[in-house]
């Protein structure tokens, strides 16, 4: 997935998941170190919690990007 289709489903992400009339973007303008700091309470709860899972589907995603720009180098499919 290309950087900004990451970045556009991302924010749609985010649009979903918030109150329509919350104004999420200029909140973390506002007041970004509050909000660093609650992304990164959010990720360590979210990472104790479900931690080999994340860790399980981030390793597997790797793997095949990795396969996919080798066999691109080296023009044959690797399974």
């Amino acid at each position: 997935m290309s950087e900004s289709k990451l970045e556009t489903a991302v924010h749609d992400l985010f649009d979903e998941l918030m109150p329509e009339n919350l104004d999420w973007e200029g909140i973390v303008r506002e007041y970004p170190l509050p909000a660093v700091a609650l992304a990164a309470l959010g990720g360590f709860l979210l990472g104790r919690s479900h931690g080999p899972a994340i860790l399980a589907a981030v390793s597997s995603f790797a793997a095949a990007e990795v396969a996919k720009n080798v066999s691109s180098l080296i023009g044959e499919e690797i399974d």
